[in-house]
């Protein structure tokens, strides 16, 4: 019998206690959570992401401190970082969750392009990829707000929206008089947002309400690790 057992603990109330421990240090709001959650990251990194452990990563993403986002991408490209991982609903969704919970500007580069990336195999075939995840206008237009009007389409960031605005905007073919409504919406929306991004004499306010072109800053509320 293990120590903690002959103490009158039972496994279940440990785990439950090693959890609630493990979500106040990667809720990162002081410099003690920064550091476990960036030493916690940096050895996630060694593991390496595989289709077992890939929510956790995601839930790393998702702590919006790029200390933590560094640690566990080291020296890997943002935009393969998951090829090992065949995305299904729950991740594109977490990746669109993502994209409409923050503002613009509102999410880490990096965080960005591995988000972009997964989005970017899952629509490869747009069809096979909206079956996956039916992809929404809402979802469409938080996308295309996060493209930075100040860089030209040859950036990162932007040729990746670009992209996959271009896939999700060919779900709509002229010739299928069958094309479900809700598709044509869907791709007509991501057509006319990369449209504006293109032409030089428009803005995306012309595609995208204004509200969700609010600017954000992920770095305003980061907490940094001690060293």
């Amino acid at each position: 019998m293990k120590r903690w057992e002959e103490q009158g603990w039972q496994k279940e109330d440990l785990d439950k206690l090693e959890l609630s421990f493990l979500q106040q240090i990667f809720s990162c709001q002081d410099t003690e959570g920064v550091d476990g959650t960036v030493a916690y990251a940096a050895y996630l990194n060694k593991i390496g992401v595989t289709p077992d452990t890939y929510p956790i990563y995601l839930r790393l993403l998702d702590t919006k401190n790029h200390w933590v986002v560094d640690a566990l991408i080291g020296d890997k490209d943002p935009p393969i970082y998951f090829s090992g991982i065949h995305p299904n609903f729950y991740i594109i969704k977490d990746c669109f969750r993502a994209f409409t919970q923050a503002r613009r500007s509102g999410i880490y580069l990096k965080s960005l392009l591995v988000y972009l990336g997964l989005l970017t195999m899952t629509y490869e075939n747009p069809l096979e990829g909206y079956r996956v995840y039916p992809v929404s206008i809402t979802d469409v237009n938080n996308l295309g707000k996060h493209m930075d009007e100040t860089k030209d389409q040859m950036f990162d960031l932007n040729k990746s929206i670009l992209l996959i605005l271009d896939k999700i905007a060919s779900l709509f073919d002229p010739g299928n008089p069958d094309i479900d409504e809700e598709i044509k919406k869907v791709a007509t929306q991501a057509n006319n947002i990369r449209g504006k991004f293109l032409d030089m004499t428009k803005s995306l306010n012309e595609a995208i309400p204004d509200l969700l072109l609010e600017k954000g800053n992920f770095a305003e509320e980061e907490i940094p690790p001690s060293s």
